[in-house]
This record gives structure tokens, sequence and C-alpha cells, in this order.
């Protein structure tokens, strides 16, 4: 693997993407807690508007009446004031009910016009590492705003600040939106911005791998073309760092990309990652190496819709 690390001082050139409304999902969970101190956090640097939102289930039977519809809907208000007042003093409250957690969240983040939705991670995750869990996976493929994911145990830090935002960059559109979303967010917070790109080289199952089994000229001739997706990638990255206009810190390295990018977020207080590059516009899918960041991300991890 080889790496090129380059700072580039970068005079602004558009308005870059920003963060106005945010939405935590609470659950009455330590991990619902860790999504409120990341919302508040991002909230705070961005002087967005806060809201906490807990999803108590419409019941599909009769219930006894000291366990009725308004019994419910006063325990998630109860649960998300005693919340508000420890963790995120100035936000708004939202009670929503639904039979779909992940429905009425997506419900509330539409009706409320939110930009941003964070969530905790998986109860069953590693303390210190993002996780998503079934709720989660849900939202994916249906949901139009960005998405946050806090890692298990950020409770324990509720002054989390953010001094070193990551970006994953390939060079797509996808990758350009996330960008610029986390360089307005590293802006706000008068943080580095580290960019990270990544040039899969290894050899295509199909096609090439036969090939180079041969040796010479056609190795030749797949190192020629990586180097040249090298030198091409770092081209775009700075551009595109440039139209931004924060201070980043670019980094171009060979290999799988989601090793990579697992690598920098341990360095990272964010890593923000577009969605996959096929599939709906201005939804959230997630290709393979933000499965594997989704599932082992050891920062805070902030998913871009694809740009409509």
């Amino acid at each position: 693997m080889s790496a090129a690390t380059d700072p580039a001082i970068l005079g602004a050139k558009r308005r870059p993407a920003t963060v106005s409304r945010i939405a935590a999902g609470v659950d009455g969970y330590p991990e619902g807690n860790d999504a409120v101190v990341l919302a508040a956090a991002i909230a705070d640097v961005t002087q967005a508007e806060l809201m906490l939102v807990a999803v108590h289930p419409d019941p599909l039977v009769v219930m006894p009446e000291e366990m009725n519809w308004k019994s419910l809907e006063k325990q998630s208000a109860a649960l998300l004031a005693e919340v508000r007042d420890s963790l995120a003093p100035h936000a708004r409250s939202v009670v929503e009910t639904g039979l779909s957690v992940p429905r009425a969240l997506e419900r509330v983040v539409r009706r409320e016009h939110r930009d941003l939705l964070v969530v905790g991670s998986s109860r069953h995750g590693p303390e210190g590492r993002v996780r998503i869990g079934k709720r989660t996976r849900q939202l994916l493929c249906h949901f139009k705003c960005a998405l946050a994911i806090a890692p298990r145990g950020m409770l324990n830090n509720p002054d989390h600040k953010f001094r070193r935002i990551g970006v994953g960059y390939d060079g797509g559109s996808e990758s350009e939106a996330a960008l610029a979303l986390a360089g307005s967010i590293a802006l706000a917070a008068g943080a580095e911005l580290h960019l990270c790109g990544v040039v899969d080289d290894r050899v295509p199952p199909i096609g090439w791998s036969s090939v180079l089994t041969t040796g010479g000229a056609a190795v030749r001739r797949w190192e020629d073309a990586v180097l040249a997706e090298t030198a091409s990638l770092r081209e775009r990255a700075l551009a595109g760092a440039k139209a931004i206009g924060a201070n980043a810190h670019l980094e171009v390295l060979r290999g799988r990309p989601a090793d990579a990018l697992l690598k920098l977020s341990a360095e990272m207080d964010l890593l923000v990652i577009g969605s996959r590059r096929w599939g709906a516009v201005a939804r959230l899918l997630l290709g393979s190496t933000g499965e594997a960041l989704a599932h082992d991300a050891a920062c805070p991890l902030l998913v871009v819709p694809r740009p409509g």
C-alpha cells in the first residue's frame, strides 16, 4: 500500500451544505442517550434546532386500563423530559405513536423537515463502536435525510468535541455531498478536515486476474491504470475541498476502502460518508464499505443521502 498526504489551504468558492434541523431518537436505553449526546454536539457547533423524538408502539391488543394509550404517551413524555433536562436542555420534544418505530421516526422527520436524524447503536454491539441494529437497518433505503449513528458508550463523554472530521472520498457525486456536509461542520467547529481517498487496487476476479497471472506487460498496464486513477482521485479531491473552503488534509491510499476508513475512524471525532452510487436518488443506501463502517466504526458515523 502506498500513501500520499498533502495539506491544502483552500479558499471558499461556494456555500457548503448545512444542517439546521436535527432529530434524535430516544428509546429509554443508554444507546438512545448516546444519540442525544451526539445530536447535541452537532447542534451546538452548527447552531441547529434540536428535537428529541420518542416513539411508543400502538398496541394491537386490548390493554388494562392502567396501561392504555394515554398512559404510554405520558411515560414517553416523562422519559423525554428527563433526557432533555440532563443532556439537551434547549431541545424540543415530540412523542409519536406507530406500529413501526422506524416508520414513525421517518414520519416525524418528514413532517418536521429534519435535515439529520441521529440514532444510537445496537445494544448488542461492542463498547465504543458503531453497530446498526434492526430498526436502523429498516430506516435505510427509505430515508431521505442524513443519518448519524452514535457509537455505544458515547454517553460517557457528554462534552464530545469535533476536532478532527474525516470524509470518505471516491470522486463520485455521493462523496461530494459527504464532503460538502463534513466541510460545513468542520468550518463551524474549527475542526481539521481529513479527506481519505482509496483506490481499490485488488485484481478483479473476472477478466484481469487471468491476464495478470502471465505477468509482464499486463502487470505494467494494471499498475499504470491504478496509478492514473490515484492521480485522478487526488485531483478531484483537491478540487472538491477547494470549493468547500476548509483546511483539508488529503490522503490517497491503495487497498480495500473499508479497511482504510475503519482505520481512519479510530483517529477521528466524526466520519462522514456518502451513500452507495447505485439505487434510488435522495435515499440512504449502504454499499459494502458503508456496511463495514456501520458495523464497526470507532467514531460517530454520518451517512449522507444520494444527491437528488
